[in-house]
């Protein structure tokens, strides 16, 4: 299976897109998105990502904190996507 991220081949990203560690933040909302690279932790410590279509119940994520989680939905909006 694989996940097309924001439908960009690997050939189609800037050289500034390919070396800049994320060029994209958005706050998540309950409803599915583009795969993301990484989430940012706003606030809260248990949070339900939708990775791969199959939603997964993390505990004990430190606000403040850059997850590398290739997720699509997340179910509060206390998690940014970085794209």
């Amino acid at each position: 299976m694989s996940i097309a991220f924001s439908g960009k081949g690997v050939q189609d990203y800037s050289v500034n897109e390919s070396v800049s560690p994320y060029t994209k933040a958005v706050v998540s909302t309950t409803a599915d998105m583009d795969a993301c690279r990484a989430i940012y932790v706003k606030s809260g410590a248990s949070h339900t990502l939708t990775i791969n279509g199959v939603d997964v119940a993390f505990t004990g994520m430190l606000p403040g904190t850059i997850y590398p989680i290739c997720a699509t939905k997340c179910s509060t909006a206390n998690v940014i996507f970085l794209y």
